[in-house]
């Protein structure tokens, strides 16, 4: 009986010996990753607009001068049409449709509707988007500019955080 525990606990050691020596390699490398994406130069603005029931939290990915990600969070706070999750999706769907590089979800939490709108401009079809997105730019490169973007979402209101 002794010696099937000592077994027992013997095999216990020896798994979390083996745990810890993973976790030895394992920790250094997440350490890593994380100081090479910190350190990947990837910077980011946020925006903030309050209307008509609405809070919008704008966040543009950007490094240098191009912006790699702009992402939208539409809350509405004052839903007094009553819009549902299903109404806003068809709205998206019937308006926008499928756009390579673009994407929204709508979802309902405490009682309020929120929609993110992505643009991947790494792999943005530009042109379905200029049309569907209203996009004044005739270039990619143009529209993906930080200068660009950050004076087109000011005019419309939006404050830098």
């Amino acid at each position: 009986k002794m010696q099937e525990l000592l077994r027992k606990n013997n095999k216990y050691y020896t798994e979390v010996n083996k745990l810890k020596k993973i976790l030895k390699l394992i920790v250094p490398l997440l350490a890593t990753l994380v100081l090479l994406t910190a350190c990947s130069g990837e910077k980011t603005k946020e925006f903030i607009k309050n209307s008509d029931g609405h809070e919008l939290k704008a966040t543009l990915y950007y490094k240098d001068e191009v912006v790699n990600k702009f992402v939208t969070v539409d809350t509405i706070i004052n839903n007094k049409d009553n819009i549902t999750v299903d109404f806003v999706q068809q709205a998206l769907q019937n308006s926008i449709g499928n756009i390579s590089g673009y994407s929204y979800n709508v979802e309902e939490k405490n009682g309020k509707i929120t929609i993110t709108y992505v643009i991947d401009y790494n792999k943005l079809d530009f042109d379905k988007a200029k049309s569907a997105l209203r996009i004044p730019e005739n270039s990619l490169e143009e529209a993906r500019k930080l200068s660009t973007i950050t004076k087109r979402i000011t005019e419309n209101g939006f404050k830098e955080k």
